[in-house]
């Protein structure tokens, strides 16, 4: 059907339901093509009327509106928000965000007002606009449809952004001071989140708005700290049960979940305390961290990981306050070690992770601590001399086994293995985190010394590597063998330590692309890179396209294969003449050959694990 006919057929049957609602049938399919057709094909006149009629059609339609409303989010996407407003008669954006109106109204509310989320001065303006923060926040908490709610909180988040006052910014503030300033609108942060209101709302709505709201302010809290932590208007404060002087925070954190009586929302909660952590900056401390402290909420988090209790509560909480505490150590490693913390953990994850072969390899995987173990301070996981801080005199790291073992550990191990993620350079250059003596450089030293230390104690542990990566029947456990091999390779170590190293009987190399060409991975490690993947055409009953087991393992094993291609190029630049040439022209030849390792073979190599 021509453009042309189909808005003549579309005109027609909106004139139809305007004049018949109660008895004219909705063609969904017609507004269907409608919407895919029409907005690139017809000019913006018939645009501009088609909206016009559409509208009027959604104030006595009597059907489901959203095949209309579909197609006015189509048909509006070029709009700005400045032709939004220039609509007469105006669009009533408070009626249409209340949570008795459809979902679909909701929606189309939300999607024309995140037109002003572009440009501070738009947002300026809907600031201004009588009730619609408001409404959007009442919407927001209220509403029961989960995509009205994320689009409805990210809409005041964009706002928000849009009209922070920065140097040089355009934001006016206008937002801020509405959602913060105008206490109709600020009281609707607690009277839709408190329990206080549970026979009005119902503790299921409650329960929606208090995560909605946790996850909002951690967000906030990122764009302005001072703003959610200090009190805004005493009154509601108050009846709200917040201290004198504190804000949002305080309610959010303190006062509005019960987690004793709702242990799911317990579990966000603490999910709450390690986003409020912040993201990566100082390593000593930051105003989030010492807030946490202040509140007692610190140490109550991590008592849930830490202590000894049985109840059901610890219980629930054990793998989010574990997540609090990888999350805390990660991003303040030096206030970590120089805390009691770290010994704590290290007794905890010395129990946890002390179990039996079998369970390593048939149990379910303690996650959370392996977690924990990954994310701590390399500081802390070596058994140091009484010297320096005592974190204990046995590693962790030496419980995780390499022959029985699972996934979890072996990605674990890969991580603790590789070092800390290389930092962007930035000038000038911070002082705390490079050069000699920083915190990056004693975390890739202290890397390379856990790896020799474990490869001391395990002798085996590239024979069972191997072994795992060779075992095309265990998914998980082959590819997280072949990652510890690429996580070694690429290791991002160094040897400023003035530690000493472990009494081994193997050489101990710089970096870990030339500790996997020598002893004792040597024997294991390049002959199952340089071998030809195995072949699915023996497994019985398989299938093996591009998301087969063989091939992903394939996959897997080529690229650290070639990671390791690129280490010794680079040593062979470095150092010509010392041999690496002939081990690069070993392994190019290898790369050349693809997947399979079998270049004539490649397409009936690829053919067999295809289909049988």
């Amino acid at each position: 059907m021509a453009q042309s006919d189909l808005l003549a057929e579309l005109d027609r049957h909106v004139a139809t339901l305007v004049a018949n609602p109660a008895t004219t049938k909705l063609d969904t399919k017609l507004f269907s093509d409608a919407e895919l057709i029409l907005p690139n094909h017809i000019s913006p006149q018939q645009t501009l009327d088609l909206v016009k009629s559409l509208a009027a059609l959604l104030q006595v339609v009597q059907a489901d509106p959203t095949p209309i409303v579909n197609l006015l989010v189509k048909l509006l996407e070029p709009f700005t928000f400045d032709d939004i407003l220039a609509f007469e008669p105006p669009i009533d954006f408070v009626t249409g965000l209340n949570t008795a109106a459809p979902v679909c109204i909701n929606r189309l509310m939300l999607e024309l007002l995140s037109k002003a989320t572009g440009k501070a001065s738009d947002a300026a303006v809907l600031a201004g606009l009588q009730g619609v923060v408001g409404a959007v926040v009442s919407c927001w908490l209220a509403t029961g449809d989960v995509g009205v709610a994320q689009k409805a909180g990210r809409l005041l988040i964009d706002l928000l952004r849009i009209d922070a006052v920065r140097e040089a910014g355009l934001g006016q503030g206008l937002v801020w001071k509405r959602v913060f300033g105008d206490v109709d609108v600020y009281k609707l942060l607690f009277s839709l989140c408190s329990l206080q209101d549970e026979h009005k709302i119902g503790k299921a709505r409650i329960s929606l708005a208090q995560a909605r709201l946790m996850d909002w302010v951690s967000e906030v809290a990122v764009m302005d700290w001072a703003t959610v932590v200090k009190s805004h208007h005493v009154e509601v404060e108050r009846a709200y049960g917040v201290t004198e002087g504190e804000g949002v925070l305080a309610f959010a954190v303190l006062g509005m979940v019960d987690a004793a009586e709702d242990l799911l929302m317990g579990v966000s909660l603490v999910d709450f305390y390690s986003a409020l952590l912040g993201t990566k900056g100082s390593s000593s401390t930051s105003p989030q961290l010492e807030w946490l402290i202040g509140k007692g909420v610190h140490d109550r988090t991590a008592e849930f990981y830490l202590g000894d209790s049985d109840s059901i509560e610890s219980r629930f909480l054990y793998g989010p306050a574990a997540n609090y505490l990888a999350k805390y150590a990660e991003l303040y490693p030096m206030h970590y070690l120089g805390s009691n913390m770290a010994g704590k953990v290290n007794a905890r994850l010395l129990v946890a992770l002390d179990q039996s072969p079998a369970r390593w390899a048939h149990a379910e995987s303690p996650k959370y601590d392996l977690h924990l173990l990954a994310s701590v301070p390399r500081t802390s996981l070596l058994v140091h001399t009484s010297s320096l801080a005592n974190y204990g005199n046995r590693s962790p790291l030496s419980l995780l086994p390499s022959k029985a073992t699972n996934a979890d550990v072996l990605n674990t191990l890969a991580t603790i293995f590789h070092g800390p993620s290389k930092e962007e350079l930035t000038f000038p250059p911070s002082a705390t985190s490079s050069g000699k003596g920083s915190r990056g450089d004693i975390e890739t030293s202290l890397t390379r010394m856990l790896y020799y230390n474990y490869l001391a104690e395990n002798p085996l542990f590239w024979q069972n590597i191997t072994r795992h990566a060779d075992t095309i029947a265990l998914v998980d456990l082959a590819l997280a063998a072949i990652n510890v091999i690429a996580a070694v390779t690429t290791g991002n170590w160094s040897t400023t330590s003035t530690l000493a190293m472990p009494n081994a009987t193997f050489p101990t190399p710089p970096t870990g692309h030339l500790a996997i060409l020598s002893p004792p991975a040597l024997e294991y490690t390049l002959p199952y890179l340089l071998a030809p993947a195995k072949s699915f055409s023996h497994l019985v009953g398989g299938r093996g396209d591009s998301e087969s087991a063989v091939y992903r393992i394939g996959v897997a094993k080529h690229e650290a294969l070639k990671a390791l291609q690129r280490r010794i190029e680079e040593q062979a630049r470095a150092e010509p003449g010392e041999g690496y040439d002939e081990i690069l022209a070993t392994i190019s030849r290898r790369v050349a050959t693809g997947v399979t390792g079998n270049r004539e073979g490649e397409v009936g190599g690829r053919v067999a694990t295809m289909d049988m």
